[in-house]
C-alpha cells in the first residue's frame, strides 16, 4: 500500500470515528438519529437527525487538535455549504417531506493526542 493511500484510509478511519462521536452527542441531546451518510449524486450528509420537530441536517468535521490547517467549523466553506443545502434539497425530494422547518448544523470533533476523548463544537443553525 502506498503512503498517500495509508494517509486516506487514516482519514476515513478518523472521519468515521467523529461521526460516530457526533452521533453518540446528539443522542446525549435527545435527538433522534435518521440517518447517517445519507448519499446521492449531489453529495453526501453526514447525519440527518430529528431535533423535535426540527429536522437537522449536520455536516461533522473531525480534526486532529494540532489546528494546522483551522479548526473543523472553520473547514465548512461556502463550496461546502452550497453542495449540502443542494443534497438536502433531494433527501427533501426523495422522501416526500414537505418544506417545514429544518437546519444546518455543523459539528466540529476535536481529537486529542494520543487519547480516543474527543472534544465536540456544535453550531446549530449554523448556515
Amino acid at each position: 500500500m502506498t503512503a498517500a493511500a495509508k494517509a486516506k484510509d487514516g482519514r476515513k478511519a478518523l472521519g468515521a470515528y467523529g461521526e460516530k462521536q457526533a452521533a453518540l452527542y446528539l443522542l446525549r441531546l435527545g435527538y433522534r438519529i435518521v440517518e447517517a451518510n445519507w448519499r446521492c449524486r449531489s453529495g453526501e450528509i453526514d447525519l440527518v437527525a430529528m431535533d423535535g420537530d426540527t429536522l437537522v441536517f449536520a455536516e461533522v468535521r473531525t480534526r486532529s487538535t494540532s489546528g494546522a490547517f483551522g479548526t473543523p467549523i472553520e473547514s465548512v466553506d461556502f463550496r461546502k455549504r452550497k453542495q449540502i443545502r443542494e443534497t438536502a434539497q433531494v433527501y427533501l425530494h426523495q422522501h416526500r417531506l414537505p418544506v417545514g422547518s429544518f437546519r444546518f448544523d455543523v459539528i466540529g470533533v476535536f481529537m486529542k493526542a494520543g487519547s480516543e476523548a474527543a472534544e465536540i463544537k456544535h453550531v446549530a443553525n449554523a448556515f
